[in-house]
């Protein structure tokens, strides 16, 4: 038996050279647009805040790969908790909220009011700036659409049917 060797051509072979981690990517998208951040978790977590229209938001920006998978996960985190007695209607607003929307969702934590967005991008291929670009902007206009909405909800007396009509409202409108 002879021993079989392939013959390559070095010249027409792709090499996957691996990049700089996702973690360093979202890093470098950051510095990039002039949003100073901090790591929460070295190699894993950044956060920030941003100024939206009707409040700010803690964003968390969540990464993860192997070798045969990535994920990044976005969480715009509101700054105020809802009161327990308007928990449920502002459930009601979200499970309205989410069924219009088809790339990220709102979540309420029922214990302590916690309201957040969350947007995730996984997949097997490499995730490049401008999915990293989407990821975190969309997140960052669900919030801002939305979080009035759901402050005058909390905090006010909106109906939970109306959550869609207000989150529409112009560039112009204010809370009151």
């Amino acid at each position: 038996m002879t021993k079989k060797r392939e013959v390559i051509d070095a010249e027409s072979t792709i090499v996957k050279a691996r990049s700089e981690t996702l973690f360093e990517r979202v890093s470098d998208y950051l510095t990039s647009h002039d949003w100073s951040f901090d790591v929460v978790e070295e190699g894993k977590c950044l956060s920030f805040g941003l100024r939206l229209r009707d409040a700010g938001v803690r964003v968390l920006v969540d990464t993860a790969e192997n070798d045969v998978w990535s994920r990044i996960l976005v969480y715009c985190t509101f700054p105020v908790f809802v009161p327990a007695h308007k928990r449920q209607a502002v459930a009601e607003s979200l499970a309205r909220i989410n069924y219009v929307n088809s790339f990220g969702n709102l979540e309420m934590d029922l214990n302590d009011g916690e309201v957040r967005v969350r947007v995730i991008l996984e997949g097997d291929a490499l995730i490049t700036e401008p999915m990293i670009d989407r990821a975190i902007r969309r997140g960052l206009e669900l919030a801002d659409q939305y979080q009035g909405a759901l402050l005058g909800i909390a905090f006010g007396n909106v109906s939970p049917a109306d959550v869609l009509v207000m989150a529409s409202r112009g560039e112009d409108a204010v809370l009151q």
